[in-house]
C-alpha cells in the first residue's frame, strides 16, 4: 500500500437532492441529511416520507460519492475538507438555519461543523456514529484495504456488512446494500479509509452550541458478526456528556448503521426532536 497520497484541493461543489412536499403557503424549515462511506443521497430514501411533508429535505452526495465530483487516485481526504464542501453548499443554497442529521461518515462531518459553531446549524442529530473512527476501526484498515484491492468495493461491503447492519435486515435487504455500496469508486473508499485512520475523538465537543440528539442502538451486537462496529451505550454516554445540550435516546437495535436498518424509527425520532426544539 503506497504512502504517496495527494491532498484534496479546495472545497468541491456537491450534487444534492431536494425533497419538499410541504404546503406552498407554509414555512418549510430545511433539514440536511449527511450519509456514510460508499453511499449517496439515496441512503436516506426511507427517511424522506417522514420528513419531507413538513421540512425541505436536502440530501447532498459527499465528495467522491453519487453525482458529486470524483476523488482522484491516491487522494487523502479529511473530515475538515468534507465539512468545507458542506459550508460551500449552504452558501450556495442561501439557507440561514438548517437542521443537520449525520450518519457514520456524515456524523463526523456534522460534528466538525457543529464544533465550528456555524451559525446556520439549528439542531444536530447523530444516527450511527463512532466518536473515534481511528480507535474503533483503525485495526481493520490494512485488512479493509486488502479486501478492496482483491475483491473490489462490493467484496469489502459484503465482508463487513454483518458488523454494520446486525440482524435487522432481511437477506434481500443486506444484498441490496452490498450491491448499492459496491457501486462506489474504489479510490473514494480508499480515501475514506485513510480519513478513518487519521480521525480520533474530536477535541471540541464542549463547544457545540446547538441542541444535539444522539440515537444509540442498545441491543447487544450480533454474536460472531465479523467487523462489529456497534459502540457500547456506556461509550456513547461518555462522550455525549461533553456536549452541553446533548441527549441520548435509545433504540432497540443491534446495528451500527441504524439510519439504514431502522429508517422509520430514526426519522420519527428526528422529526420529534426538531419539532420540540422549534415550538
Amino acid at each position: 500500500m503506497s504512502d504517496n497520497h495527494q491532498s484534496a484541493k479546495g472545497p468541491a461543489d456537491l450534487a444534492y437532492q431536494l425533497d419538499d412536499f410541504t404546503d406552498g403557503w407554509r414555512e418549510a424549515p430545511p433539514v440536511m441529511l449527511l450519509h456514510g462511506i460508499a453511499e449517496s443521497a439515496r441512503a436516506f430514501n426511507g427517511w424522506v416520507p417522514h420528513l419531507a411533508r413538513h421540512y425541505s429535505v436536502i440530501r447532498p452526495d459527499l465528495r467522491g460519492h453519487g453525482n458529486s465530483p470524483s476523488v482522484p487516485p491516491g487522494t487523502t481526504l479529511t473530515v475538515a475538507q468534507l465539512a468545507d464542501d458542506i459550508e460551500r453548499l449552504v452558501e450556495r443554497l442561501g439557507s440561514k438555519r438548517i437542521h443537520v442529521v449525520g450518519a457514520k461518515l456524515g456524523a463526523q462531518v456534522a460534528l466538525e461543523l457543529a464544533q465550528r459553531e456555524v451559525p446556520w446549524m439549528a439542531t444536530l442529530t447523530l444516527a450511527g456514529v463512532l466518536i473515534s473512527p481511528a480507535g474503533a476501526l483503525g485495526k481493520w484498515m490494512p485488512q479493509w484495504h486488502q479486501l478492496v484491492d482483491e475483491h473490489g468495493v462490493e467484496g469489502w461491503a459484503r465482508a463487513t456488512m454483518p458488523g454494520r447492519m446486525g440482524s435487522a435486515l432481511t437477506e434481500a435487504g443486506n444484498e441490496w446494500w452490498i450491491r448499492y455500496m459496491g457501486t462506489t469508486q474504489s479510490d473514494t473508499v480508499k480515501a475514506c479509509f485513510r480519513l478513518i485512520e487519521a480521525s480520533g475523538e474530536p477535541a471540541r465537543l464542549d463547544r457545540i452550541p446547538c441542541p444535539t440528539q444522539i440515537i444509540a442502538a442498545v441491543k447487544p451486537p450480533t454474536a460472531g458478526a465479523s467487523f462489529s462496529q456497534q459502540p457500547a451505550l456506556t461509550e456513547v454516554n461518555r462522550w455525549a456528556a461533553r456536549i452541553p445540550r446533548a441527549r441520548v435516546v435509545e433504540l432497540e437495535a443491534d446495528s451500527y448503521h441504524i439510519a439504514a436498518t431502522h429508517p422509520d424509527a430514526c426519522a420519527a425520532m428526528t422529526a420529534a426532536f426538531i419539532k420540540e426544539q422549534t415550538t
